[in-house]
């Protein structure tokens, strides 16, 4: 059996991009900031102009992205892969993701990232396989590096990118692991991968799932944001998981 949670909006979104520490932290956050649900009216601050709105209370658009933010990155060779399903974890090797604290995730020379630069791990293959390693990397790509063009342009993208401004996502990581995946649907055109993660400490075990699409400008994988959050759960049971292994 599983328990589903949906994690969205503000800092709750870097909960989710730690995996298993979510549930704890965003439990205590959602503590910390439920209403009192007292009537009393707070008294106005006498220093303060009473005239016209409160700048405070405007609702904050979610800024596009500069184009002079950066150089679009280089399309992405051909890459000649096995496109076959995985039965079982193709071949790989482990590497700390930069700017994580020492988190480690899968690497292929088959499958990708084929460009590890500036903190932003990139060109997948076009295949089931390429998805999986894909899942992972694009995350910490888009939370721990802030590169946008991990994923495709959406207000979604937008909103979370600008919400985790300022945030440090490496203390998150602490203790936590990629276990497996599991390749919920994978076309050439797109993907849904759940990443399974667990906290040996807690002995616990959870997984998020992530939507992939085919970006044929790119040549490469990328993120689907555009509902802005992904629904995490928690395993009791991880039989169909892929170990990476």
């Amino acid at each position: 059996m599983a328990r589903t949670d949906k994690q969205g909006g503000g800092k709750s979104w870097i909960f989710w991009g730690a995996g298993l520490l979510v549930v704890i932290l965003v439990v205590i956050v959602g503590l910390l900031t439920i209403p009192t649900g007292s009537n009393e009216a707070e008294e106005p601050d006498e220093g303060l102009n009473a005239e016209g709105p409160d700048p405070s209370a405007q609702p904050v658009e979610p800024e596009e992205p500069s184009e002079t933010d950066g150089e679009t990155p280089e399309r992405c060779e051909d890459m000649d892969a096995d496109d076959s399903f995985p039965t079982e974890a193709p071949e790989f090797t482990w590497e700390d993701f930069e700017g994580s604290g020492g988190f480690a995730v899968p690497v292929s020379e088959e499958h990708g990232p084929a460009v590890q630069e500036d903190g932003f791990w990139r060109c997948f293959s076009q295949t089931p396989s390429g998805a999986a390693f894909a899942a992972q990397i694009l995350f910490l790509d888009f939370v721990v590096s802030r590169e946008y063009e991990a994923a495709i342009d959406s207000p979604g993208a937008r909103e979370i990118l600008a919400q985790g401004e300022g945030d440090d996502p490496e203390e998150y990581y602490d203790g936590v692991l990629v276990r497996g995946f599991r390749i919920v649907d994978s076309s050439d055109e797109e993907a849904t991968v759940q990443v399974w993660q667990s906290v040996p400490e807690m002995s616990a075990d959870g997984a998020y799932e992530l939507t992939l699409l085919w970006d044929e400008e790119a040549n490469d994988w990328r993120l689907d944001l555009a509902s802005g959050d992904a629904p995490f759960t928690m395993l009791d049971n991880t039989a169909d998981f892929t170990e990476w292994r």
